[in-house]
């Protein structure tokens, strides 16, 4: 099955009401992908999809003009300089591959290259204290100095100060959206940002097909490729509405290195617990759950322990692919 075959039926199959990818992965367990578009009846064995088709919700024809859906949606995107990757191509992102759960379609546009190599994520509040900012500008520095690609939402504070930091040291950034690649940048105070990252040999993601707005939703659900995509997580301030400390628990269940701005190193704070944002990063450092990360020696210290753990995502990402081809072919 060619590549552009195997994305239509995944797109198709996930427009069916109560199909998501762990439904898709199950089916193609029990039948090969072109089995499926051979024959409308093999559809009959999946649960859900059975259920749709004797509530007559779908049918062969509806099942066709789904297909159809799907290919018009991928030749779209591609006139919108879009590239659509389904997880078995060679240019989806091993790290992503690697987790239990993982999107089986993603949507890039710019440098697809800047999704494979050794990289690290970048969250924190959108309103970190002048310290987190320049800290987080000046660690992303460093790692893309050091050939990481940096990983990050576009959102305005940490997020910003993650890309802008990474390209003023001539590295790549990749930025991954809560909205499809068609639609304006959120937020627009970063239009300039996103254009400047594919100017620069990035790439901007998405897990979202066209015309898919900005939602709240969605912005949370992209915390987890956040960290899935990247080799380890950098935490710089945590934020009062405990949407950072959300990411953060991605992080933690995929099994990614945790390293944490650490305000109690700086000699001008004298009363730690006085900074809302610091409290969470000092508490996680304390519990040894997270690296504490500072000078550059720590930052070294923390590469070292991502290129590590990266060998194992690598190798975790190579058995998925092996199984998934087993199943699909």
């Amino acid at each position: 099955m060619e590549s552009d075959q195997l994305t239509e039926l995944i797109l198709a199959l996930q427009m069916i009401k109560g199909v998501g990818p762990k439904t898709v992965l199950k089916f193609f367990e029990t039948v090969k992908p072109q089995m499926i578009l051979d024959n409308f009846q093999n559809m009959h064995r999946n649960t859900i999809i059975n259920k749709r088709i004797n509530e007559g919700v779908l049918d062969y024809q509806e099942w066709k003009l789904l297909l159809e859906k799907a290919r018009h949606l991928i030749e779209k995107s591609r006139k919108l300089g879009i590239q659509v990757l389904n997880y078995q191509d060679d240019a989806y992102p091993a790290n992503l591959r690697s987790l239990n759960h993982y999107p089986l379609v993603i949507y890039v546009k710019g440098n697809l290259e800047a999704l494979q190599g050794p990289s690290v994520g970048f969250i924190g509040t959108r309103r970190p204290t002048e310290l987190g900012y320049k800290m987080a500008e000046r660690m992303a520095y460093q790692f893309a100095k050091d050939g990481l690609t940096v990983v990050s939402g576009l959102s305005i504070g940490t997020n910003t100060a993650a890309h802008r930091g990474a390209l003023n040291a001539g590295g790549t950034t990749v930025a991954i959206l809560g909205e499809s690649l068609e639609q304006p940048i959120y937020p627009k105070e970063n239009v300039d940002l996103a254009q400047e990252i594919l100017d620069n040999g990035g790439a901007i993601m998405s897990t979202y097909s066209l015309g898919a707005i900005v939602r709240r939703q969605f912005l949370a659900a992209r915390d987890e490729w956040e960290s899935g995509l990247a080799d380890g997580l950098v935490v710089v301030e945590t934020d009062q509405n405990g949407k950072t400390e959300s990411a953060l628990q991605h992080a933690f269940k995929q099994g990614r290195p945790v390293g944490m701005l650490d305000h109690s190193q700086c000699p001008k704070i004298d009363d730690i617990m006085q900074i809302e944002q610091a409290i969470g990063n000092q508490e996680f450092i304390r519990k040894r759950r997270a690296k504490p990360l500072w000078d550059i020696e720590s930052l070294h210290e923390f590469e070292k322990t991502m290129a590590k753990s990266r060998i194992e995502f690598l190798n975790k990402s190579k058995r998925h692919k092996r199984l998934a081809e087993i199943r699909l072919f």
